[in-house]
C-alpha cells in the first residue's frame, strides 16, 4: 500500500514494565478518529524464552455510525512488533 505518515506524541514510557503509549496528533487517522491512543506492552514469555507483545487501542470515531476498520492498523502493529523483535535480538 501507499506510505502514510502521522505525527504522534509519546504519552507514556515505562522501561521497567516495557510499556510505550502513543497518541496520534496529525495524519490520515485524524480524519476518521477524534482520538487514537496506541499502547504496546512487552512481557516475558511464561515457561520459556522470548517475549509476548500485547497491543491495546483506544479510539473515538469522528462518525459514530460507521464501524471501525482497523485492518491497516493491525498490519502496522504486526510490522512494528517484528521491528521491535529484530532490535531486541540484535541486542543479545
Amino acid at each position: 500500500g501507499e506510505p502514510r505518515v502521522s505525527k504522534d506524541r509519546i504519552e507514556k514510557l515505562d522501561l521497567e514494565k516495557n510499556v510505550i503509549q502513543w497518541r496520534v496528533l496529525e495524519g490520515p487517522l485524524k480524519k476518521e478518529y477524534k482520538s487514537f491512543l496506541k499502547t504496546m506492552t512487552v512481557s516475558p514469555k511464561q515457561g520459556g524464552s522470548g517475549s509476548v507483545v500485547k497491543w491495546n487501542v483506544k479510539y473515538e470515531r469522528v462518525d459514530h455510525e460507521k464501524v471501525a476498520n482497523l485492518e491497516r492498523q493491525l498490519q502496522f502493529f504486526a510490522e512494528m512488533t517484528k521491528e521491535v523483535d529484530r532490535y531486541l535480538l540484535s541486542q543479545e
